[in-house]
């Protein structure tokens, strides 16, 4: 399961346009799709036609109420696709739990305990760094940061990422940037001229997809429908379903075609006295880099070079003890498909270990 947050301290940027739109594309794709409308103006709920006479439960009780489960709030917009709606209720969340522990958790507790099982969740943001902001950061493990063809828009990123790297100091906490052009109109100079700026800053983290501007995304919203639905062969329906695959292409799974190539791959990390080499095989992965315990969860990583068998490796000289660690494909967090030694992490999956003697 992929925890998304969606968010940007700046509004007008596209947060939930593309959380919205995003959703329903990866829908489409036959993906198992939680939506969480974690912002007090219930956008992302109007966007599929929802109001608030239509639903009792929503993320208010998430944060509120111990009892009440994921299972419980959402909506159905279609089969295997659910939305948990909110409505301005959500805006009185800060002040009620001021003084409690572990109020800045409490959504990540709550996606914990439930039991339905989806291939991605996306949290929808306010366009603030709030209590609710917090939480959705510390319950995901991406963020998707849209930026807008803006003077501020540089800006509000440069924000975002100072407040990664404060959840990551402060709470030991990385999670993997992805950058958003959105809604842009390549045509303008100046807009070229602040993409030139975006690839120079922020190659790594920029996604390949753009999300041009079009007015097909406000009539598909006020018609309470995504566009994929609302107009399939527009231009934002296309970029929509570009960004869908972009990110379903980050899911590299192992084929091995062969018993042979598996003793091959030696069945994970192979310790040594001369350190741990790490072999894995993610044939379609532009990138790959390994991160854990020995690195502080760097979001970065330590790169992985690629042979010419097409099979990942590296060598590091790790002290004795147990070693947790992940693989980082083209930013998505995986665990070594090759080894099966694993331990628990507080986002309820697992990470992948290694003891070194």
């Amino acid at each position: 399961m992929r925890v998304i947050a969606l968010a940007n301290q700046k509004g007008g940027c596209g947060k939930t346009t593309t959380a919205t739109n995003l959703a329903a594309a990866l829908a489409r794709l036959d993906k198992r799709v939680l939506l969480i409308d974690n912002d007090p103006q219930g956008h992302a709920t109007l966007a599929f036609g929802f109001r608030e006479r239509d639903f009792s439960l929503s993320t208010y009780d998430l944060y509120l109420t111990s009892d009440i489960l994921i299972e419980d709030a959402f909506l159905e917009v279609q089969p295997g696709f659910h939305l948990v709606p909110a409505g301005v209720e959500l805006s009185a969340v800060e002040q009620a739990l001021a003084r409690e522990a572990g109020k800045d958790v409490r959504l990540r507790n709550n996606l914990r305990r439930s039991e339905m099982e989806y291939d991605y969740v996306l949290i929808d943001c306010p366009p603030s760094v709030s209590l609710l902001t917090f939480n959705a950061l510390l319950a995901c493990s991406e963020v998707i940061i849209p930026v807008d063809p803006s003077s501020y828009g540089l800006q509000a990123v440069r924000k975002m990422r100072e407040t990664l790297t404060l959840l990551r100091e402060k709470k030991g906490h990385d999670i993997v940037p992805h950058i958003l052009m959105s809604d842009f109109d390549t045509r303008p100079r100046f807009v070229r001229s602040l993409m030139e700026e975006l690839i120079e800053i922020y190659d790594g983290d920029l996604l390949e997809t753009i999300v041009h501007h079009t007015v097909r995304f406000k009539e598909a919203a006020g018609n309470g429908v995504p566009v994929v639905a609302y107009d399939p062969d527009s231009r934002g329906a296309l970029d929509f379903r570009n960004l869908a695959m972009e990110l379903c292409e980050q899911e590299v799974e192992v084929s091995v075609a062969a018993l042979d190539h598996w003793v091959a791959m030696l069945h994970g990390p192979q310790v040594s006295t001369a350190g741990v080499r790490f072999e894995v095989d993610f044939p379609r992965a532009k990138t790959v880099r390994i991160t854990g315990s020995f690195c502080d969860w760097s979001a970065k990583g330590l790169p992985l070079e690629k042979r010419r068998d097409g099979i990942w490796e590296c060598h590091l000289a790790l002290e004795s003890g147990s070693h947790a660690y992940r693989f980082v494909v083209d930013g998505a967090w995986l665990p070594d498909p090759h080894n099966s030694n694993t331990q628990p992490n507080e986002f309820g999956g697992a990470n992948s270990l290694v003891v070194v003697s």
